[in-house]
């Protein structure tokens, strides 16, 4: 068996000692080499060609996101980061992400790191996962936002849907950034990611686009020309009280994933607006949302599915594709457009 690849760049030298013991512990995984700080990544990166990086963001003179950006400027390679500082600056995670890593793993804070193995099968997953990804699709690019108004129309649809997991930040800021900073209708989103980040990246998302961001709250009625990012330590969806909609948390476990599960907000969106919803599913792992875009498709809503070329990780939406549930298929440029159209 051909293992992967793995290039270990941490600047203590106990961590680097632990975590690579437990990487060569696997059958299928091995530390090709190690660096200390982000400068000495990028010339073992660009020497030694390894299948993914594994990462700290916090580093002497030279830190990680100075590697991730010149990694994927120089030596395109997929980059896992595995850091504490998502407990305290999720900020420079998410520009890292925008920077092309592939997906963040909190480092667990303990003496000496002695809770670092209870990641290990967490993050022989996203290694293992990285090192399959087209390298072409992290290389993602900021965008400035649409501050530009448009005008519409009495629109069929009341809502917009959208799931997404690895990969999907990335994928949610482009498609928000070329939107119109009146849009008609609420937009709700299930993005997989750990709780502590969801107000993080809704601050984020807030300071880069023209309309408010929020993380839902139960019992919040819908309004217009609102994002609602859905929180991450339950599963919550929407429901109709009379002459209004409000956020519900629903109590139930999903198969596929839970805190956020798509499928949980997906299929309350079919059953409370049917045929008004757009849903879209993006880049991410497994196939949660599936089942509830095939809900909403079935109630004659309208379902988008990001295409294979453009994820970078094409699982959910094929998933859905497969339901036969999904009415379009379009690249990640062509949706801000069309879903503008759609709603005209």
């Amino acid at each position: 068996m051909t293992k992967i690849k793995v290039l270990l760049v941490d600047d203590s030298g106990f961590m680097r000692l632990v975590v690579s013991d437990m990487i060569n512990s696997s059958n299928d995984l091995m530390v090709v080499d190690t660096a200390e700080n982000g400068l000495e990544a990028v010339q073992k990166t660009k020497a030694l060609s390894p299948d993914v990086v594994l990462l700290d963001m916090t580093m002497k003179d030279y830190d990680g996101l100075y590697a991730v950006r010149n990694i994927m400027k120089d030596t395109p390679t997929p980059i896992v980061i595995l850091s504490s500082l998502g407990n305290t600056q999720p900020d420079l995670v998410f520009e890292a992400l925008d920077c092309g890593a592939y997906d963040f793993v909190n480092k667990p804070t303990g003496v000496l790191g002695s809770k670092i193995r209870d990641l290990e099968q967490h993050l022989f997953g996203k290694l293992r996962n990285a090192a399959k990804v087209d390298i072409v699709n992290l290389k993602q690019k900021g965008s400035k936002s649409n501050n530009l108004q448009h005008t519409f129309d009495t629109s069929l649809y009341d809502i917009l849907a959208i799931g997404s997991s690895t990969g999907g930040t990335g994928a949610l800021e482009h498609i928000l950034t070329h939107m119109p900073e009146n849009l008609p209708i609420p937009v709700v989103i299930a993005q997989h990611m750990p709780q502590e980040f969801i107000h993080s990246f809704a601050e984020r998302l807030n300071g880069i686009l023209p309309f408010s961001v929020c993380v839902a709250r139960e019992g919040d009625t819908l309004q217009p020309n609102i994002v609602y990012l859905m929180p991450c330590d339950v599963n919550m969806g929407v429901a109709k009280k009379r002459d209004r909609v409000v956020f519900q948390v629903f109590g139930n476990d999903f198969k596929e994933y839970n805190h956020p599960s798509v499928d949980c907000m997906m299929q309350s969106v079919a059953k409370a607006y049917g045929a008004k919803s757009i849903s879209v599913l993006l880049t991410g792992m497994g196939s949660d949302g599936a089942l509830g875009m095939k809900d909403i498709f079935d109630q004659k809503g309208y379902t988008i599915a990001q295409d294979q070329a453009s994820c970078v990780v094409f699982g959910m939406p094929k998933a859905a594709i497969e339901t036969g549930g999904v009415k379009s298929i379009l690249a990640l440029k062509q949706m801000p457009s069309f879903l503008v159209s759609m709603l005209s």
